[in-house]
């Protein structure tokens, strides 16, 4: 079947609040794949998962690391659209938050493939995604760098991972929760075990569109600041980069660098 790469809870979950919602099996089984479509199916194309594990063989042959990374990224749409301002990202991040040691990547696709290009190497990198490939090319990608192999999957929209982190990323990942349930994406925001917070939001559509959506996603992100939704966190800054607005968040009563 087309989706027996994701997570099994995740698929069992969608699949049985449709089938509750549906007289008809087959009319619960058709909804189910168009959740899990848009849930996953949108955000890549063609054979992306053998792509990148022939380029991380060559990689555990002695391939360069950062040319791999930005071969593999290349191949998914999200990251693919980041690569030309993943060093701008990074140099924004770290000028609020200093050096970090551990990091958090939550709905990450393929993005903890941009961690070489971090100002430092952390010394852990959890990853959390829908795909039981993308968990595995991850686990593989960490062990060439010498990390520990802590990519794993997780239905967010449900379950909250609880590493405690010096940076934790949700990139373009409240707009997907917020659509499966309203306020669970910031819910999850909320709750993570993290020093700094980075939220982005998409500022066009996957075929390039704006259509408002910077305008939107600012609105909706600052109701749920001013409404209480982020009151673990208070607003450092925040900043245009390439596609993305970008929102930088530190947990309560942690000093501010100097």
């Amino acid at each position: 079947m087309k989706y027996d790469m994701l997570y099994p809870p995740l698929v069992e979950r969608i699949y049985n609040e449709e089938t509750q919602k549906h007289k008809k099996s087959a009319d619960g089984i058709k909804a189910a794949k168009t959740r899990l479509h848009l849930l996953y199916g949108a955000y890549n194309s063609g054979n992306i998962h053998k792509k990148a594990d022939a380029l991380l063989t060559n990689l555990e042959n002695g391939a360069d690391a950062k040319e791999t990374a930005t071969a593999i990224m290349k191949l998914h749409a999200s990251t693919n659209e980041r690569l030309l301002h993943l060093d701008a990202l990074y140099a924004f991040i770290e000028k609020h938050t200093g050096t970090v040691e551990s990091v958090l990547d939550l709905g990450c696709g393929f993005n903890p493939f941009s961690v070489l290009h971090m100002p430092l190497l952390p010394k852990t990198y959890h990853a959390y995604d829908i795909d039981m490939r993308t968990k595995d090319l991850l686990n593989r990608f960490f062990s060439v760098l010498k990390l520990p192999q802590t990519a794993d999957c997780a239905d967010l929209a449900v379950e909250t991972p609880t590493p405690h982190v010096d940076l934790a990323l949700m990139s373009k990942l409240i707009p997907v929760l917020e659509s499966q349930s309203q306020g669970r994406g910031f819910a999850l925001a909320n709750n993570t075990n993290a020093k700094f917070l980075v939220i982005t939001y998409p500022l066009k559509s996957l075929g390039g569109r704006e259509k408002g959506m910077g305008k939107n996603y600012a609105a909706q992100f600052e109701s749920a600041v001013t409404g209480g939704k982020l009151k673990n966190f208070v607003m450092v800054d925040n900043m245009k980069i390439g596609s993305e607005l970008v929102y930088i968040m530190m947990a309560k009563n942690l000093p501010l660098l100097g």
